[in-house]
């Protein structure tokens, strides 16, 4: 199963000069308790702006360029995102779609669910998740934090 897994600000802005344009520790927090032993999907920007490895998580490294090589076991290239979804979007294994924008908009038609944080306020940001529609998905859970609010919805 695919599912997106993202914060964004009021205006669906999610980045700013390729990084995340606020620090929420209970963010990155919900981040990991969600992902924990399970797979992450991401783009080759985002995976190299990581400030560490992610740990107890299997990364799927989507890439353009095809020298691009990952020395850790624990990480996968992917030169065709595509394929790669169409082939896991119906496994009973978990992925999480984790990033940049490109990626969030490629798996996006495929992902049934989605995991959003909605970060209270405008950030400076320069990339959005402007594809996102909430009326085409039904709230499952909602739980209200200081500086976002948090929600897990399944597509209509």
């Amino acid at each position: 199963m695919l599912i997106i897994s993202i914060a964004m600000d009021e205006n669906k802005g999610i980045g700013y000069k390729g990084a995340l344009p606020w620090h929420l520790k209970e963010e990155l927090k919900l981040f990991k308790a969600n992902t924990l032993h399970h797979n992450l999907i991401m783009g080759q920007t985002t995976y190299d702006g990581l400030p560490r490895k992610l740990n107890d998580r299997h990364t799927y490294v989507c890439s353009l360029d095809p020298q691009y090589q990952i020395d850790d076991p624990d990480a996968t290239v992917i030169y065709d995102l595509e394929a790669f979804l169409k082939e896991h979007e119906e496994d009973d294994e978990i992925y999480f779609v984790c990033g940049g924008a490109s990626i969030y908009k490629q798996a996006y038609p495929h992902c049934k669910k989605a995991y959003i944080s909605f970060v209270k306020g405008e950030f400076k940001v320069d990339t959005y998740f402007d594809i996102f529609q909430e009326e085409d998905w039904f709230i499952e859970k909602e739980v209200e934090y200081e500086d976002f609010i948090y929600k897990e919805m399944v597509r209509k």
